[in-house]
């Protein structure tokens, strides 16, 4: 279970998919904020933990695996291009609390999927103390999560998934670790200072954006199948097919390629241009285009999203 807690809220619950990442990020720097940055997408969670307007870490967690820093920033574009639904929120921390939160988002794990009942809790507390370690001690079950701050050695707040904000006290997440099959993980910063370094200076979001956006269609116009000598279109040697032909092909070529979402996608996305008929409309066939791209960059390499560019155009053509 992915969570974060809620602080001082700067903006909250804003459409992802209307969301312009550059310009997003942008104003989160120039604001100088120091906190958290939250995206909430239905198969997919995004944290980005900024200091003075210098973004320090970010992660993704999608399908129980995490992606951090640079690879993160790819994977949130990609989310955000293909988003149709989801949530950005944007809130306010102390310093200290946002230290204690990049810790769990970038820090070195020191306990990971260990029992809360193998865990002498009165040692590891004593040795966070001694150790004046900053960060957070996640404590979970299958279907409950918490959270404890510590910055330099010091308890600093509790978090839960009923919570509001950040609590004084540790009772509800004291609950969650008496559960059955509970767990805990603690991450720390290696020292307690938090790193200079702007990873947002380190990837050019806006280029990301910008390919992530265009249109890999584009790259390959649809064209006639190359022969050698090409007949008119109404010789008895032309090429055609019948709309449903085409459109049962362009299915299959999509499941070739994609799988069995990339079959869903071409099914639902020929269903709302109107079937294969309404490809021969020029404005159709860019709407159709546009969509299987989008719907695409999850599923397969830009290689071989091409290869079914070239396929299913020469597939058009036929129409």
């Amino acid at each position: 279970m992915f969570l974060l807690p809620k602080g001082n809220p700067l903006a909250e619950n804003i459409q992802a998919a209307k969301l312009h990442l550059p310009e997003a990020l942008d104003k989160l720097k120039n604001g100088a904020l120091t906190g958290c940055a939250a995206f909430d997408f239905p198969g997919a969670d995004c944290a980005l933990i900024y200091d003075g307007g210098k973004l320090l870490g970010a992660l993704v967690h999608r399908e129980n695996k995490e992606l951090r820093d640079q690879a993160a920033l790819q994977a949130l574009v990609d989310l955000l291009v293909l988003a149709n639904s989801g949530s950005f929120s944007v809130y306010g921390f102390s310093r200290e609390m946002t230290l204690a939160l990049l810790g769990m988002i970038s820090g070195t794990a020191v306990i990971t999927g260990q029992e809360i009942k193998q865990i002498d809790f009165k040692a590891l507390l004593e040795r966070v103390k001694n150790e004046q370690m900053t960060g957070t001690l996640k404590i979970y079950t299958d279907d409950r999560s918490g959270l404890i701050f510590y910055k330099g050695g010091a308890t600093i707040g509790f978090y839960h998934d009923a919570s509001t904000a950040v609590e004084t006290t540790a009772g509800e997440v004291q609950q969650i670790a008496g559960l059955p099959g509970a767990k805990a993980d603690l991450c720390v910063l290696q020292n307690e200072q938090a790193p200079s370094l702007d990873i947002a200076s380190m990837v050019d979001i806006r280029k990301l954006w910008e390919t992530a956006s265009g249109n890999i269609f584009a790259t390959a116009p649809v064209s006639a199948p190359n022969v050698e000598a090409p007949a008119p279109p109404l010789a008895d040697t032309a090429v055609s097919c019948s709309p449903a032909d085409v459109e049962t092909t362009i299915v299959e070529l999509a499941n070739q390629f994609l799988g069995k979402l990339g079959k869903a996608l071409a099914e639902k996305e020929l269903s709302n241009v109107g079937g294969a008929t309404a490809l021969t409309d020029a404005d159709k066939l860019n709407e159709f285009q546009s969509a299987m791209e989008r719907g695409s960059k999850l599923l397969a390499s830009a290689n071989k999203i091409k290869e079914m560019n070239t396929a299913i155009s020469n597939e058009i053509a036929k129409l």
